[in-house]
């Protein structure tokens, strides 16, 4: 596996604790919109993790593993913050003192006992465990691991706080680790600007009135297309406070080879086949509803809307928008509506059309955390929140998180976080297509995430089955 070094010291690019990776200035940082609302959100809703759960295909060293968690918090700034009130807000803090991080260190990450790696089962009653614990935004770590020992298949159970970085920052860190396991060093992560403004506003200040009518247009639109329909999702009862959060491990029957071929056939992609697969699963639950719509909200990267060369590399920076499926004759046709709306919602961010709603979310902060946790707490307690089927996030083929040359790679890969909302996490790894799906206790119950598991095997056993020739 390597040699491996102390704790704090210099095996590479990563450095000692009192190396060139700790951030002096700046080392307060803003919150943008999303980050304050997780942190409104923090107690109602529970600790807004985003809790990885890793396989690995052969023996780790426990030290190595330590050194590369130690070395990723030292080269990303924000995996060290913790949030400080400024007195009339909240920032985030990144700490430089080596003794606090060395103690806050030992804390958050762990060799936990009792769980048996090499089986999934087992990893999924930890992963519902672990996604329930609180972390401590204010005194830090922002994040937990625990590496679960084995001496064929070791797992390490990794969970970062939301209000550190999107999914795609937490991959980036997986990347980083991946390639340190296997020799290369961790390279730093710069402090980026936390806003998302540039990616929404429009680049001149004539463009504005086109944006807002476009938008007030287009919102219209979206609501005429929704009026007589019924939602279908899998709450069973309704739920004045959030409680705590359950997680599933479901792997299709298909093949990521043979899904890449099933969409291929139908001319679309593997990401629009299974959310047409999953919209028809939630429709299929409904069969007797001739007014039945599954709405699922699909969530996109902002980063590619920044103007050219200011993109920032690490931290929140996603947005989502609603895809609208009623039951369609054909799967053609079903291929072809919601990919003309994934579209249509693009192009409208690409016009920047979403300007006007997203810098009222900017706005939000400055009700205060107080204010803003009320409103979160009332809109649960009043079942204000627009109806979802479900929140779909696609991370696609995970197979480049392990580096051509690893010596140590990853089997399976579970990822999620908490929502208020039934959650699907979809991805693609050594051949496998795996979905983990997050409910929440208060509303959904076991059996309704069953059905809807049945259900799905159903729809991906229908897509596989060849149609019989006239």
């Amino acid at each position: 596996m390597g040699s491996t070094a102390p704790l704090g010291t210099s095996t590479g690019q990563a450095g000692p604790l009192t190396g060139t990776h700790l951030v002096t200035k700046p080392d307060l940082i803003p919150l943008n919109r999303s980050e304050h609302m997780y942190w409104a959100g923090e107690g109602y809703l529970g600790s807004i993790s985003e809790a990885f759960m890793l396989r690995f295909d052969g023996p780790v060293d426990t030290d190595l593993i330590r050194q590369a968690l130690h070395e990723l918090v030292m080269a990303y700034p924000r995996m060290r913050g913790v949030i400080e009130s400024t007195g009339l807000s909240y920032q985030m803090r990144i700490l430089s003192d080596a003794l606090h991080i060395d103690q806050l260190f030992a804390h958050a990450f762990q060799v936990q006992q009792g769980v048996d790696a090499s089986s999934r089962a087992s990893l999924e009653t930890f992963h519902n465990g672990f996604i329930n614990e609180a972390i401590s935004l204010e005194r830090g770590m922002p994040w937990r691991a625990r590496l679960i020992p084995h001496p064929t298949q070791p797992a390490l159970m990794l969970s970062v706080h939301h209000i550190i970085g999107d999914g795609r920052s937490v991959i980036q860190m997986l990347c980083a680790i991946m390639a340190r396991l296997s020799g290369e060093p961790i390279k730093p992560c710069k402090v980026d600007s936390h806003s998302m403004l540039p990616a929404a506003m429009p680049l001149k200040w004539w463009h504005w009135p086109a944006s807002i009518t476009r938008w007030w247009r287009q919102t219209q639109a979206d609501k005429q297309a929704a009026q007589g329909l019924n939602i279908v999702s899998l709450r069973r009862r309704s739920s004045t406070r959030y409680t705590t959060t359950s997680v599933k491990y479901h792997e299709l029957a298909c093949p990521a080879d043979t899904m890449k071929a099933l969409a291929k056939a139908q001319g679309t992609t593997v990401n629009t086949l299974l959310s047409v697969v999953i919209a028809n699963t939630f429709l299929a639950m409904a069969a007797d509803d001739p007014k039945a719509a599954a709405r699922l909200r699909i969530a996109i990267d902002l980063r590619r809307y920044f103007p050219e060369g200011t993109a920032p590399d690490f931290g929140n920076f996603v947005f989502s928008f609603p895809v609208l499926a009623q039951r369609l004759p054909t799967l053609q046709a079903q291929i072809a509506s919601i990919e003309g709306q994934v579209k249509h919602h693009l192009a409208r961010c690409e016009h920047r059309d979403y300007a006007l709603p997203l810098l009222v979310y900017e706005l939000i902060p400055l009700l205060g955390r107080t204010l803003f946790s009320y409103l979160i707490l009332r809109s649960k307690a009043k079942n204000a929140l627009p109806p979802l089927s479900c929140f779909l996030t696609n991370l696609g083929s995970a197979d480049f998180i392990n580096p051509k040359t690893a010596t140590t790679r990853l089997t399976e890969f579970w990822p999620t976080t908490l929502s208020t909302a039934f959650l699907i996490a979809a991805l693609s790894l050594n051949g496998k297509q795996l979905l983990t799906l997050t409910s929440q206790d208060d509303e959904i119950p076991p059996e309704a995430v069953q059905a809807f598991r049945a259900e799905l095997d159903a729809q991906i056993s229908a897509l596989m089955t060849p149609t019989p020739s006239a």
